[in-house]
């Protein structure tokens, strides 16, 4: 991997942590909190809950309705994203440790 790709990659694992920091959530609703996430940040946690372009299109009020059969899977998928953010570093870096020493 260059050091462009790598960089890039750092910069959307960071974006991503910043998100889906726990400690944003504190106070506000399931509901509340995706409607604070960027639309690139919504589409992440939509594909990370298995869900389609369809229901990514669709309002994201929906999810209040109990018919909606997608909110679950997305729910879950939020709970695992504050779970595997929570323990990231604070400051991530692409210099590999060889670099440190030139």
């Amino acid at each position: 991997m260059n050091d462009v790709e790598r960089e890039r990659l750092v910069c959307a694992i960071d974006e991503l942590r910043g998100a889906f920091s726990k400690r944003r959530q504190v106070g506000a609703s399931e509901y509340a909190y995706i409607s604070f996430l960027t639309v690139s940040q919504r589409r992440t946690l939509f594909m990370h809950a298995g869900l389609t372009e369809k229901e990514f299109n669709q309002p994201y009020w929906r999810i209040n309705e109990e018919s909606c059969y997608w909110r679950d899977a997305l729910f879950r998928a939020l709970r695992e994203l504050f779970s595997l953010f929570e323990y990231a570093p604070t400051i991530l870096t692409s210099v590999k440790p060889e670099q440190y020493l030139h």
